[in-house]
């Protein structure tokens, strides 16, 4: 595995390189909510996003950088309210031509760890049901399928189905 990489928490001060990122990377993959150059948020907005996500207490957005690049980026979105403060929302993105080198699982204990921290006890997810690298990445890690969201996504002009999947800690 190439470990010339590096994982830290996001800062605002990364907007740029995050939609840099986002836009790049939803061209590599069908599997994310953005495609190409579809990511459209202004860096002020993400810049707020990445702030609010720091000062939380059961947010967090991590990225995986080499030569000052991201390479990767997983993000907990926890929830507000006291009933469900308990959860959090798991996304997760690596480039393409750092898929299975083990950045994906590496970032995955990494929130588990501060998950664990934030009391958060349980994490869900979506993922498209043709995206088997991240089905077997989620139950290599622990996660057990929930149920199928149906018509999930729209994606080059078809519906896509996705197995709705949680981790409890």
């Amino acid at each position: 595995m190439n470990n010339t990489y590096i994982i830290r928490e996001a800062v605002s001060d990364d907007a740029e390189k995050m939609i840099s990122y986002l836009n790049q990377v939803g061209g590599e993959s069908d599997s994310l909510i953005h495609g190409e150059n579809e990511f459209t948020v202004p860096v002020e907005g993400v810049k707020r996003k990445l702030a609010m996500s720091k000062d939380s207490e059961n947010s967090i957005v991590l990225i995986a950088l080499e030569n000052e690049q991201i390479i990767a980026r997983a993000e907990l979105d926890g929830y507000y309210a006291a009933r469900i403060r308990h959860r959090a929302k798991l996304s997760i993105s690596v480039r393409k031509k750092y898929w299975n080198q083990g950045i994906g699982t590496e970032m995955l204990k990494r929130l588990f760890e501060q998950a664990k921290k934030m009391n958060i006890r349980i994490i869900e997810l979506e993922v498209i049901t043709d995206n088997a690298g991240a089905i077997a990445l989620y139950h290599k890690m622990g996660f057990i399928d929930i149920g199928i969201y149906k018509k999930y996504f729209y994606v080059n002009g078809m519906f896509k189905d996705a197995v709705v999947m949680q981790k409890i800690l």
